[in-house]
């Protein structure tokens, strides 16, 4: 009975543990920028991929020197399909007189995003052989409206993180100098356009998988067992 009461214990334990452990996610991190305005835009755009058959995006500026207005990715030779494919999913907490992110294009080679939005003039190289944005995102609206932070959730259209390659954001309010929103809005009256192609992903403090700790659990299982076979011998 004592045994018995051993193995159950084990077998509850193993469960707790793999119920209340916190799954990590992959982040890509693109906070390197090519721009045209001869300044330095704090663009932090993340991508992770911790809901199944999801992209989570998010985008912020900090030291807050812009507010950007539309944003592309390219993931190389893709189609994702029209906008039911996508599945946008706009999680962006709005201040007031702000607005969120909405979808503009799919599978474009277009660099226009909107009223005011658009990449012509910088020109970044499209990934071959489709030489399309995949997504375009129009964010908030034109003209400042103190929005910082922007994020979003699309579908993963079957790829996953190293399947992004070129991004590019288009900002209309755009600080000089040491200048930041939004005490300094008064001032901030440029614009950027910038690229990036060089992600970062950061190291991965990843737990083990479910069927490795079940398989630790039960080999402590079976070493107490065989301690306990011993003992009666």
């Amino acid at each position: 009975m004592k045994w018995n009461k051993y193995l159950n214990m084990t077998v509850l334990a193993s469960g707790f543990l793999l119920s209340s452990m916190p799954v990590q996610a992959n982040v890509l991190t693109y906070d390197t920028w090519t721009t045209n305005s001869g300044g330095s835009p704090n663009y932090i755009f993340t991508i992770d991929d911790s809901t199944a058959g999801k992209f989570n995006y998010n985008l912020t500026i900090d030291p807050w020197n812009a507010e950007a207005l539309g944003l592309f990715v390219d993931f190389g030779n893709q189609d994702v399909g029209n906008a039911a494919a996508v599945g946008l999913v706009d999680t962006t907490t709005i201040v007031p007189g702000g607005s969120g992110v909405s979808l503009f294009a799919t599978d474009t080679s277009s660099n226009n995003c909107g009223g005011g939005c658009t990449l012509s003039g910088l020109n970044p190289s499209l990934i071959a052989p489709d030489g399309e944005w995949e997504l375009v995102f129009r964010l908030g609206d034109q003209g400042y409206q103190g929005q910082q932070t922007f994020s979003w959730v699309t579908n993963s259209f079957g790829l996953g993180l190293s399947d992004f390659g070129l991004v590019g954001i288009r900002s209309q309010v755009f600080c000089s100098g040491t200048d930041l929103l939004p005490d300094d809005q008064s001032s901030c009256g440029g614009s950027d356009k910038s690229y990036s192609s060089t992600p970062n992903t950061p190291p991965n403090n990843s737990v083990p998988e479910p069927s490795t700790l079940l398989l630790f659990c039960f080999g402590l299982a079976g070493l107490l067992y065989s301690r306990r076979q011993v003992l009666k011998v």
